[in-house]
């Protein structure tokens, strides 16, 4: 299952990012990375890319797999 909005949001404030610092790690703009984060019962939510999702978990040094080209935080 890909990454729900409150993982997503979760992982960033764990990493001390703001939402902006976030965008600007994988080159979208912020409105993007919020729309990321939005409830999926908006009609403006939208899921994180898995390419955009693990270049975040590799530029944060974050635990990730891929399994079936989809990927997966690793949580301890």
């Amino acid at each position: 299952m890909p990454v729900e909005p409150n993982q997503l949001k979760k992982l960033r404030k764990e990493l001390g990012l703001t939402q902006a610092e976030a965008a600007e790690s994988v080159r979208v703009e912020r409105q993007t990375w919020i729309s990321w984060e939005r409830d999926t019962d908006k009609p403006t939510a939208r899921t994180i890319p898995d390419g955009l999702l693990e270049l975040f978990c590799i530029k944060h040094k974050v635990n990730y797999k891929v399994l079936d080209k989809k990927v997966y935080i690793v949580y301890h």
